[in-house]
């Protein structure tokens, strides 16, 4: 009997990876999304079409009820729910000086308070005498803080925090480990020119692999002895001492005069 991980934002970019990754190890996996209903469904089709399987689980992760409920959607009888991977994030640019109440509020929603809500779900679901894990992907500024994309640094330094809180809470019943990666793929906002410049402002030189992310969740999922521990994958690029987000470096590069 399979166990079965729920992996928020499972669609596109890095949920996709994880999915279609950990479901190549016999995961049955829960593909959650909230607006991105056809690619979720393209994502769970390539699934499908590797021998693997799973199901689509609508959701808001920024409305506190929904949250509430969305493990109740996980229901399969032959693949308990024993994992959860908290990858969505709400990424929207502002600083200390514009920041709005919907702003901040829209980024400590999603990206804090939605995973501590499905941990504690887990926690409460999962049978006396069993066990499950949860994985959080931060992001590797929370361990080279600067104050650009204000709100939403603070809610992935704050995750980074409760990761280590959740699993001193949780434990014995669920561990708790997180993933920090680097820039990892071009964004709909980012010139490729700036992507190929920000992508390399690290030690080993090269664009990190999406893979290693899926990689190292793989590592956490199976080694039970790691707990309230959050891995960078990123390629060195914390030990970088940026004043500003890497993107924004970028930036300032290309505009120099050659």
């Amino acid at each position: 009997m399979a166990e079965a991980i729920l992996i928020t934002a499972a669609g596109k970019r890095i949920g996709k990876c994880l999915a279609e990754m950990l479901a190549k190890q016999g995961y049955y996996i829960y593909l959650h999304y909230h607006t991105s209903q056809s690619e979720t469904e393209e994502t769970l089709k390539s699934i499908q079409a590797q021998g693997g399987n799973g199901a689509l689980i609508p959701g808001d992760l920024g409305d506190y009820d929904q949250v509430e409920g969305l493990l109740n959607l996980c229901s399969h009888p032959d693949h308990p729910l024993r994992h959860v991977i908290n990858n969505a994030s709400q990424f929207i640019n502002d600083s200390l000086l514009d920041f709005t109440e919907d702003s901040f509020a829209s980024h400590q929603n999603v990206n804090l308070r939605a995973p501590l809500q499905l941990a504690r779900a887990l926690h409460g679901r999962i049978p006396d005498g069993e066990k499950g894990s949860v994985i959080n992907i931060i992001d590797s500024k929370a361990f080279a803080l600067n104050p650009d994309f204000h709100s939403y640094t603070l809610s992935k330094y704050a995750l980074r925090g409760a990761t280590e809180t959740m699993a001193q809470a949780l434990s014995p019943k669920v561990r708790v480990n997180g993933i920090a990666p680097g820039l990892t793929l071009i964004s709909s906002t980012q010139s490729a020119r700036n992507f190929d410049l920000a992508s390399h402002l690290n030690f080993i030189g090269e664009p990190l692999d999406v893979a290693d992310i899926a990689k190292t969740a793989l590592l956490l999922l199976t080694s039970k002895s790691i707990n309230g521990t959050t891995i960078p994958v990123d390629g060195g690029q914390k030990m970088i001492n940026f004043t500003g987000d890497v993107v924004n470096v970028a930036k300032n590069i290309l505009k120099k005069p050659e």
